[in-house]
Protein backbone atom coordinates (compact mmCIF):
# COMPACT_ATOMS: atom_id res chain seq x y z
CA UNK A 1 0.00 0.00 0.00
CA UNK A 2 2.86 2.27 0.92
CA UNK A 3 4.48 1.65 -2.48
CA UNK A 4 1.64 2.16 -4.08
CA UNK A 5 0.65 5.59 -1.94
CA UNK A 6 4.41 6.74 -3.43
CA UNK A 7 3.33 5.48 -7.29
CA UNK A 8 0.18 7.66 -7.24
CA UNK A 9 1.73 10.77 -5.45
CA UNK A 10 4.63 10.22 -8.13
CA UNK A 11 2.25 10.21 -10.83
CA UNK A 12 0.38 13.14 -10.16
CA UNK A 13 3.18 15.36 -9.79
CA UNK A 14 4.28 14.44 -12.84
CA UNK A 15 1.40 14.66 -14.77
CA UNK A 16 1.15 18.30 -12.75
CA UNK A 17 4.80 19.55 -14.09
CA UNK A 18 3.82 17.99 -17.79
CA UNK A 19 0.38 20.56 -17.48
CA UNK A 20 2.73 24.02 -17.67
CA UNK A 21 3.19 25.96 -20.63
CA UNK A 22 6.87 27.10 -19.57
CA UNK A 23 10.01 25.71 -18.62
CA UNK A 24 9.55 22.65 -16.09
CA UNK A 25 13.25 22.16 -15.05
CA UNK A 26 12.93 25.06 -12.87
CA UNK A 27 10.83 27.86 -11.26
CA UNK A 28 12.11 31.31 -12.65
CA UNK A 29 11.81 34.17 -10.16
CA UNK A 30 14.24 36.70 -11.50
CA UNK A 31 15.27 37.32 -15.48
CA UNK A 32 18.55 40.10 -16.20
CA UNK A 33 19.49 40.69 -19.68
CA UNK A 34 22.92 41.59 -19.89
CA UNK A 35 23.28 41.93 -23.56
CA UNK A 36 20.51 42.55 -26.58
CA UNK A 37 21.65 43.26 -30.03
CA UNK A 38 24.60 40.33 -30.29
CA UNK A 39 25.38 39.81 -33.97
CA UNK A 40 27.14 36.31 -34.80
CA UNK A 41 28.16 35.78 -38.40
CA UNK A 42 27.15 32.55 -40.03
CA UNK A 43 27.33 31.57 -43.31
CA UNK A 44 23.84 30.78 -44.42
CA UNK A 45 22.09 33.73 -42.18
CA UNK A 46 20.23 36.32 -43.88
CA UNK A 47 20.47 38.81 -41.05
CA UNK A 48 22.65 41.64 -40.84
CA UNK A 49 24.80 43.55 -38.11
CA UNK A 50 22.98 46.95 -38.77
CA UNK A 51 19.35 45.26 -38.43
CA UNK A 52 21.00 42.83 -35.61
CA UNK A 53 21.98 46.54 -33.67
CA UNK A 54 18.01 47.34 -33.35
CA UNK A 55 16.94 44.20 -31.65
CA UNK A 56 16.06 45.28 -27.49
CA UNK A 57 15.00 43.27 -25.02
CA UNK A 58 14.58 44.34 -21.72
CA UNK A 59 14.33 42.39 -18.45
CA UNK A 60 10.13 42.66 -18.25
CA UNK A 61 10.22 41.28 -21.91
CA UNK A 62 12.85 38.36 -20.91
CA UNK A 63 10.18 37.36 -18.15
CA UNK A 64 7.27 37.38 -20.32
CA UNK A 65 9.01 35.25 -23.37
CA UNK A 66 10.35 32.53 -20.56
CA UNK A 67 6.93 32.19 -19.21
CA UNK A 68 5.74 31.48 -22.34
CA UNK A 69 8.60 29.00 -23.38
CA UNK A 70 8.24 25.46 -23.59
CA UNK A 71 10.42 23.03 -22.89
CA UNK A 72 12.01 20.85 -25.91
CA UNK A 73 14.58 18.41 -27.04
CA UNK A 74 18.16 19.42 -27.97
CA UNK A 75 17.64 17.74 -30.99
CA UNK A 76 14.66 19.61 -32.08
CA UNK A 77 16.39 22.72 -31.11
CA UNK A 78 19.27 22.40 -33.21
CA UNK A 79 17.38 20.88 -35.87
CA UNK A 80 14.10 21.51 -36.47
CA UNK A 81 13.51 25.42 -34.78
CA UNK A 82 14.37 28.70 -36.70
CA UNK A 83 17.37 30.78 -35.69
CA UNK A 84 18.69 33.89 -36.32
CA UNK A 85 22.15 35.67 -35.91
CA UNK A 86 20.54 37.74 -33.87
CA UNK A 87 20.63 37.34 -30.08
CA UNK A 88 20.38 38.52 -26.15
CA UNK A 89 22.13 37.04 -23.72
CA UNK A 90 21.71 37.29 -19.82
CA UNK A 91 21.09 35.54 -16.39
CA UNK A 92 18.26 33.80 -14.63
CA UNK A 93 17.72 33.29 -10.77
CA UNK A 94 15.69 29.99 -9.66
CA UNK A 95 12.93 29.64 -6.40
CA UNK A 96 16.14 28.07 -5.39
CA UNK A 97 18.53 30.94 -5.30
CA UNK A 98 20.78 29.30 -7.85
CA UNK A 99 21.75 31.66 -10.82
CA UNK A 100 22.17 30.46 -14.77
CA UNK A 101 23.41 31.81 -17.85
CA UNK A 102 21.06 31.89 -20.86
CA UNK A 103 21.21 32.87 -24.26
CA UNK A 104 17.87 33.43 -26.45
CA UNK A 105 17.97 34.74 -30.26
CA UNK A 106 15.52 36.41 -31.94
CA UNK A 107 13.45 33.68 -33.80
CA UNK A 108 12.17 32.49 -29.80
CA UNK A 109 15.22 29.66 -29.32
CA UNK A 110 16.39 30.02 -26.45
CA UNK A 111 19.11 27.68 -24.08
CA UNK A 112 19.75 28.06 -20.35
CA UNK A 113 23.15 27.24 -19.37
CA UNK A 114 22.85 24.70 -16.02
CA UNK A 115 26.20 23.13 -15.85
CA UNK A 116 28.90 22.82 -18.04
CA UNK A 117 27.64 19.63 -19.81
CA UNK A 118 23.89 19.90 -19.20
CA UNK A 119 21.51 22.77 -20.88
CA UNK A 120 18.12 23.13 -21.12
CA UNK A 121 16.55 23.68 -24.53
CA UNK A 122 13.19 26.41 -25.17
CA UNK A 123 11.14 27.25 -27.04
CA UNK A 124 8.98 30.46 -27.21
CA UNK A 125 7.20 33.18 -29.28
CA UNK A 126 9.68 34.98 -31.68
CA UNK A 127 10.80 38.42 -30.43
CA UNK A 128 10.00 41.52 -32.74
CA UNK A 129 12.98 44.10 -33.40
CA UNK A 130 12.98 47.68 -31.48
CA UNK A 131 10.69 50.02 -33.57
Amino acid sequence: MVRFSALLVTLLLVAQASAQAKPTSFVIKRVHVEQAGIWQEKSDGDETRERCARFHLSDKAATRWFAKAKEVTEHAWREELDWTQCFAKGTLTTADGKTYAWDLDRSGRGHVKVSDTVSTYLSGPELPFAK
